[in-house]
């Protein structure tokens, strides 16, 4: 029975030989995606769990018991560190649970008034990426593992970095091209430029980092490039689909262009061995939508 071994940090994860244990690990991994993205998300009302410190708190601290109990298992040592990372997604959740509340009192102190403006929606979104981003940093490196198993690092910074920004212009040029007239006065539009960069910046870096920098390496021993790469995407698709700034119609559309835009961006996380390229196509994703819904505002 041949076996393929991967390595990260000093552990070793080696991957299930037949098919049926790679399907079986595949739907574990989304249904632990889920509960965290989905039925643990604080963007939509969806379920009785969304919004729920409590079952966020009791996620959070089943995925590190898992993840204890697998460390100091012989058997289970190699899986470890995948039941952290789940552990790592769902604490902050929690953290967004527990001091999300504050980005207004935040925000008054640099005097951003909430009232909807671009400068507010990207500031809000630096607070967001912060409190999304700073705990996955800090529990990374406690597990010990270096920040280049979360793609927190150079790669092929040349191919990541020119596609990346081919990418970001050609969405950029589109979202000129189609909505720039519908605002009603130059100072808005340049105002939901600029602000729309720093908002696209710091979402796509934020939900690359959280949906799949952190899981795309410990995935790929288990379930192979491919199965890392579809399992993150549709936990990603999924969490979007209770987008409620869209009508009813166009959700599917939203998952569509989400999965698309996952398989891509996790295909080139792991192709260019470093997250930029992904937080580039992400932003420019989300910069096209931000001046699109700001236009008529």
């Amino acid at each position: 029975m041949s076996a393929q071994v991967a390595s990260l940090g000093r552990r070793e994860i080696t991957t299930p030989a037949s098919g049926a244990q790679r399907l079986a690990w595949f739907v574990a991994f989304l249904m632990c995606g889920l509960a965290i993205f989905v039925f643990g998300c604080n963007y939509f009302d969806l379920f009785a769990t969304n919004r729920n410190l409590n079952y966020q708190g009791v996620l959070g601290a089943a995925f590190l018991i898992t993840a204890v109990w697998f460390k100091r298992d012989a058997r289970l040592n190699r899986y470890w560190q995948i039941a952290f990372a789940f552990f790592i997604a769902a604490f902050a959740v929690m953290v967004t649970s527990l001091i999300g509340g504050w980005n207004l009192t935040i925000l008054g102190w640099f005097n951003v008034a909430a009232n909807g403006t671009s400068q507010f929606q990207a500031v809000n979104k630096v607070y967001e990426m912060l409190m999304i981003v700073v705990p996955i940093i800090a529990l990374t490196k406690l597990s010990g593992a270096d920040l280049g198993s979360i793609y927190l690092k150079r790669g092929n910074l040349k191919w990541g970095l020119s596609i990346g920004a081919l990418v970001f212009f050609n969405f950029a040029a589109s979202a000129f091209l189609f909505f720039a007239m519908r605002y009603t006065s130059l100072d808005k539009l340049v105002a939901a430029v600029i602000w729309g960069i720093v908002f696209s910046l710091a979402n796509g870096f934020m939900e690359e980092l959280w949906l799949r920098g952190i899981f795309l390496k410990r995935f790929e021993p288990v379930l192979g490039v491919g199965g890392a790469v579809l399992v993150t995407s549709i936990i990603f698709a999924l969490m979007h689909s209770g987008a409620v700034y869209l009508t009813p119609i166009a959700l599917p559309f939203m998952v569509a262009n989400t999965l698309t835009l996952g398989l891509a961006c996790g295909y080139l996380m792991m192709k260019t061995d470093s997250i930029w390229s992904a937080v580039l196509i992400h932003a420019a994703s989300d910069l096209f939508l931000f001046i699109a819904l700001l236009a008529n505002a």
